[in-house]
């Protein structure tokens, strides 16, 4: 059993306070939760809306069926009918008129709670009644919320109490009803995308962080703001991108795992700077949260429209590698390796995510970190010590120097964003610009060796394989799964590291494929683009979207089925 509920009316009415409490409400009851977010560029106003699916299994693709609509404003009401069944219920005052509407006072009761302020409480209390829940975990969760304004707890406890004493049934309810709520916890969390990423920087060793607030990557810079205190990270907001980066770069050079956090506006200000990075070769984590662009675009909406500027964004040629979060767990686990691996092989890593994964919220057990590797890839300064010279830039086997921290030993580290020796010191030798610049291509070749298989599900031969990347996964495993449920033998091949790749990796199952069909988030189509380079095969049939909102499940099912029996 599934429920969808959609908290949808004007910003500044606290569709996210309210969207949040449900969740953690569902969270705590032993059941699971999804929320996305649609928000329009605006402060006050508009029509926004978050979208929770519920479950006793965890559910993680984007739906827009509608089973309860609660209607903070009469754009709301009406915005929506196409999303809603016969069964569907709506929650709105009651002067509202919708034949769905549920009989609650919606206005009324908010009054006696004393405010109009805390309709919004008693709506989503009374989606939790028609869920067959008990009001005590809601309770817990409302006290937990507005501890320090006691006014505003007494009222919203006052309209929690004020749905459930009435002992009006609400015809319909039953449908919904969830299991009954537990009262002993279950240990998960309800986390969002941008806090995973946030969580898997600290798990990663962060200890410096900078950027310029731009959406959807500002929550990442206020997270770690709020947090620097306890976790002795520095947290820097930079004048501008530009400054960001190279404050980066200089943090890496003093030895601090060093990240920044950007969309694709900001990011264009940071290419010189990141140009600086490859050839001063220190590693960095940008993480990337892509919008529709360009300029300004839509700046609260989604995309994935950044892939092919990141690969080649820069000038002159040099590693870094590209990674791309496909679900919240994700978000913390590669977060998490990006500084392992930026620091490993000293270059950039880019961590994609958007709007859709940054804000998306979810049901999830403690995010597991013994696996994450805890290593430092920086020498210690009793090796240095024991080192007669030190050159930053020794020719290796693999193409990757030893790295030190000035100020651990009596050597001097010497970088340059001129060509330079291995010593670091600049040089026009015709001999050495071509060792060097072969020692980074060597570094390339290492980090492809070391790249990650990405996910196939299911066998490929002779049937028609779907490829998508980052925020897709979950909506369009749903939507495969759904197919292959009904015959249809579909293979999916879920890309996460993107560069640089072992080409035959992505070549082969892609070749072995009897259609491809390329699902992507972007005007263009840019990864058939890539895998038109990378794997010398184009697509057969592109699924994109142009306008901002993430693909659904239902969608995805109807367009994949029609280019699978196609």
């Amino acid at each position: 059993m599934e429920v969808n509920i959609r908290i949808a009316g004007a910003a500044g009415q606290g569709i996210q306070t309210a969207a949040g409490l449900l969740g953690k409400a569902l969270t705590r009851s032993n059941l699971f939760a999804y929320a996305y977010t649609d928000a329009e560029s605006r402060i006050r106003g508009g029509l926004n809306f978050t979208h929770i699916r519920c479950s006793r299994e965890p559910l993680a693709g984007v739906t827009n069926r509608i089973d309860i609509l609660v209607a903070l404003s009469k754009e709301a009401l009406s915005a929506f009918e196409e999303l809603m069944t016969e069964k569907s219920l709506v929650v709105a005052p009651q002067s509202w008129p919708h034949p769905h509407r549920v009989p609650a006072a919606i206005g009324k009761l908010a009054e006696q709670a004393g405010s109009e302020a805390v309709s919004g409480t008693v709506s989503i209390a009374t989606a939790w009644k028609i869920l067959g829940q008990a009001p005590g975990i809601l309770e817990t969760l409302i006290r937990e919320h507005f501890a320090s304004k006691k006014n505003v707890l007494a009222q919203n406890l006052k309209a929690l109490n004020l749905v459930f004493d009435s002992s009006q049934q609400i015809p319909g309810a039953a449908y919904f009803h969830l299991p009954p709520a537990s009262s002993t916890g279950t240990g998960r969390m309800w986390i969002s995308g941008h806090e995973a990423v946030s969580l898997g920087a600290v798990a990663g060793g962060v200890t410096f962080v900078t950027g310029y607030p731009m959406s959807p990557a500002t929550s990442i810079l206020i997270n770690m703001a709020q947090w620097h205190r306890q976790l002795e990270v520095i947290v820097e907001q930079a004048e501008d991108e530009i400054a960001a980066i190279n404050m980066v770069a200089g943090a890496s050079y003093a030895g601090a795992r060093a990240m920044t956090a950007t969309s694709g506006g900001g990011f264009s200000l940071m290419v010189e700077g990141l140009s600086l990075l490859g050839m001063i070769e220190y590693p960095a984590v940008i993480v990337l949260a892509q919008r529709p662009g360009p300029a300004t675009g839509l700046p609260t909406r989604t995309a994935q429209g950044d892939l092919n500027f990141v690969r080649h964004a820069g000038h002159g040629s040099f590693p870094r590698v590209i990674i791309a979060p496909g679900n919240i767990s994700e978000c913390f686990d590669m977060t998490a390796l990006a500084f392992d691996i930026a620091e490993q092989y000293q270059v950039p890593v880019f961590v994609m995510t958007d709007q859709l994964l940054q804000d998306s919220q979810t049901t999830m057990a403690p995010f597991a970190v013994g696996h994450l590797p805890k290593r430092r890839h920086i020498m210690s300064p009793e090796a240095l010590t024991s080192l007669t010279g030190y050159r930053r830039y020794a020719r290796t086997e693999s193409g990757v120097s030893p790295l030190a921290a000035p100020g651990d030993s009596r050597h001097v580290v010497v970088v340059d964003s001129d060509e330079h020796d291995e010593a670091g010191h600049i040089t026009e030798s015709a001999r050495i610009a071509d060792e060097m610049a072969q020692k980074r291509l060597q570094k390339g070749k290492t980090l492809m060796e070391a790249s990650w298989k990405n996910r196939l599900v299911g066998p490929v031969d002779g049937r028609p394989l779907v490829v998508g990347w980052g925020s897709s996964l979950e909506t369009l495993k749903e939507a495969v799964s759904r197919l292959n449920a009904e015959g249809l033998k579909v293979a999916h091949f879920h890309l996460s590291w993107l560069w640089p790749v072992q080409e035959q990796m992505i070549r082969q199952p892609v070749q072995a494929a009897s259609r491809l069909i390329v699902v992507d988030h972007s005007v263009d189509g840019g990864l058939g683009a890539y895998l038109r380079e990378v794997a010398l095969r184009a697509p057969d049939a592109v699924i994109s979207r142009r306008d901002g909102r993430p693909f659904s499940v239902d969608e995805l099912y109807g367009k994949l089925r029609a280019e699978v029996i196609e």
